[in-house]
């Protein structure tokens, strides 16, 4: 689901370009090369006073370069939900403006004006510094409104303050209105206001620390209320622990930031003296750490909840404004009930009216990969895809698999059916293992040879305690929807040949069947035909990525296929789907589908027998097309 060409536009890009050839003229001595070498030299200062891990973090929150901020760290703030303190939001602008405003006022005894315009410049000369974000012009614009105000001797209104800054952003790159970072900023500070209006009606006379604690946890839970839908849109999850999280992470914030940009300017000219400095940095972040770790034991802490559908967003927005605007009138429960069913009804439309599967054959290059999702809630996968030469852990599993799973929202998976121990099958279900469990894994009746990955393949099933059941034509599935015609019971060929003993599955959804037939070879299809095995299918999931040395005609014919599906990988090195195979599924009358053309291929299975197949992406855009033709010339 990544709108490359899109990204790029709201960044100011208007395409790509390839050079062959690069020369060196000089330096360029303008005002963002003189901003890249500032930067640079911060990157180096706090390269020198901090450990590799914090020193990531602390770019990020500094100069908004989040390029080295360790894979683990990031996982770990997103989860616990505070990872906005990850890039520059109106958070650090607002810490900045009120150091601004402390040190001119209180250190320096300016009055008012004179330190409202002397915010206003250190926030627009920090915006210039770290770049134009969406969330970092809105904090400024804002700033700015509020400032400009106290100039002037005049009041200022919150949402008059967001709608100027939106404008703003708008006005000057609209397609920032698709950017994530713009989207989750303005939401989040109207949850934001909105607490703060609520929270303002109860005065503030009389307080005590328990009303300071439950002003801070409201403000939190708005915010969250407010940003958890588009955090299920963009990322696949909520994260409740968000809302406690952010009661110590929030007031440390602007310690850490305000010591932070003390110690890497300590760096820059006397580094003992950083480093002495960046103790109580590294000290903070460690208390992130643990607050992180600490929230993430609690039970629905973080919650997978996979992409809901735009109208689903649209009803929860719906239900939540109308809730903060007429809770308090009477006979305000009709209309909150009428929306929470209609909210009910579009989160589970699909079980209650659709009933539709997916079955999703994903674009892993050379290999195979097969997700099913069925309107009960179960996820099944055939096989999982794996590139050789791709360290484990950093595979298709990891890059592709996972996250689409997480975009449906799957917490752990039915049934995983590995073809055979082949790495171009099995390295991405295997990766899988270490994210989420397996109730049950399916593996042919085979004499298959023993090879460092079959072994891999034990030792991961034991590791993670995951049920292996061995099955061939005459297993019994204890999912009804599912049969296997291979491998043919008692029947082995030569050592060594393991696409021989290749699993063949039947999914049934209603009406339709889809054919799994991993590498099978021509062999096994010849003896499918010879015991009159219903092979009989709708769709095809062709063998062996579409090899000559399988799909014979007999067995084509056979099948009466609508639809065919090749899983191969672009401009793969075994010149895959072969022309042969190809020939033979356009004499069969059978409609073709390729991963390595038309990216991931989705097949819709609907309980009257209908289907439908949507492709995910065009593999060869304009601009790909144009360096291969410059490449070939």
């Amino acid at each position: 689901g990544y709108d490359e060409e899109l990204y790029l536009r709201t960044k100011g890009y208007e395409g790509k370009m390839y050079p062959q050839e690069m020369e060196y003229l000089g330096e360029d001595h303008s005002l963002q090369s003189r901003l890249a070498r500032a930067r640079a030299k911060v990157h180096a200062a706090l390269d020198s006073i901090l450990p590799s891990n914090e020193s990531g973090i602390m770019k990020a929150m500094l100069t908004g370069d989040k390029d080295d901020i360790p894979a683990e760290s990031y996982r770990l703030y997103a989860r616990a939900g505070i990872v906005h303190v990850l890039c520059i939001s109106g958070l650090h602008m607002s810490v900045l403006a009120l150091y601004v405003s402390f040190f001119m006022e209180k250190i320096l005894k300016q009055t008012k004006r004179v330190s409202a315009v002397a915010t206003m410049l250190a926030a627009l000369s920090f915006l210039l510094f770290i770049g134009f974000t969406p969330s970092a012009v809105r904090a400024v614009t804002m700033i700015c409104v509020v400032m400009t105000a106290r100039v002037l001797f005049r009041s200022h209104d919150r949402l008059n303050e967001i709608a100027l800054a939106a404008l703003l952003i708008l006005f000057i790159e609209p397609l920032y209105l698709f950017h994530i970072g713009f989207q989750l900023s303005f939401v989040t500070v109207l949850g934001l206001c909105i607490a703060a209006e609520h929270i303002e009606r109860r005065g503030r006379e009389g307080r005590s620390w328990k009303d300071d604690l439950r002003e801070s946890l409201a403000f939190s839970f708005y915010a969250s209320l407010f940003s958890f839908p588009l955090a299920a849109y963009y990322f696949y999850y909520i994260s409740p622990a968000g809302i406690l999280a952010n009661l110590v992470i929030i007031p440390l914030s602007g310690l850490l930031l305000g010591m932070g940009i003390f110690s890497a300017f300590l760096g820059m000219f006397w580094m003992p003296l950083g480093v002495f400095a960046a103790g109580s940095v590294y000290g903070i972040l460690k208390i992130f750490e643990m607050t992180c770790t600490l929230l993430l034991q609690l039970p629905f802490a973080y919650v997978p909840v996979g992409r809901p559908a735009e109208g689903v967003i649209l009803l929860y927005y719906g239900l939540l404004f109308f809730w903060l605007k007429y809770s308090e009138r009477k006979g305000s429960w009709k209309g909150a009930a009428i929306l929470c069913i209609a909210l009910w009804c579009a989160v589970f439309e699909n079980q209650l009216f659709r009933k539709e599967t997916t079955v999703t054959f994903l674009d892993v290059g050379q290999g195979d990969a097969a997700v099913i999702h069925t309107w009960e809630g179960n996820t099944y996968l055939v096989d999982g895809g794996g590139e050789y030469g791709k360290e484990f852990g950093e595979n298709v599993g990891h890059t592709v698999l996972l996250p689409y799973l997480e975009f449906l929202g799957v917490t752990e998976v039915e049934a995983a059916f590995l073809s055979h121990p082949d790495r171009d099958h099995m390295t991405g279900l295997l990766e899988i293992m270490e994210y989420m469990p397996m109730k049950r894994f399916y593996l042919g009746e085979y004499p298959y040879e023993v090879t460092k990955d079959f072994v891999f393949l034990k030792e991961m099933l034991e590791k993670y305690q995951t049920t292996l059941y061995t099955v061939d034509d005459r297993s019994h599935s204890p999912d009804e929807e599912w049969l296997c015609l291979a491998p043919v019971s008692e029947f082995f060929f030569s050592e060594g040949e393991d696409n021989h003993g290749s699993m063949v599955l039947k999914y049934t959804v209603g009406d339709t069947e889809v054919l799994f037939t991993g590498d099978m070879s021509f062999e096994c299809e010849q003896l499918l035909l010879k015991k009159n095995a219903d092979v009989s299918a709708d769709i095809l999931k062709v063998s062996h990525h579409g090899s000559k040395y399988s799909s014979n005609n007999d067995f084509l014919r056979a099948v009466a296929a609508k639809a065919a599906v090749i899983s191969c990988g672009e401009e793969n090195l075994y010149g895959h789907p072969h022309t042969e195979t190809l020939e033979r599924l356009a004499e069969a009358g059978t409609e073709i589908y390729r991963t390595d053309v038309s990216g991931s291929i989705q097949v819709k299975l609907k309980q009257d027998g209908t289907f439908m197949i949507e492709t995910m992406a065009e593999r060869n855009p304009l601009y790909e097309r144009i360096k291969k033709t410059v490449e070939k010339r």
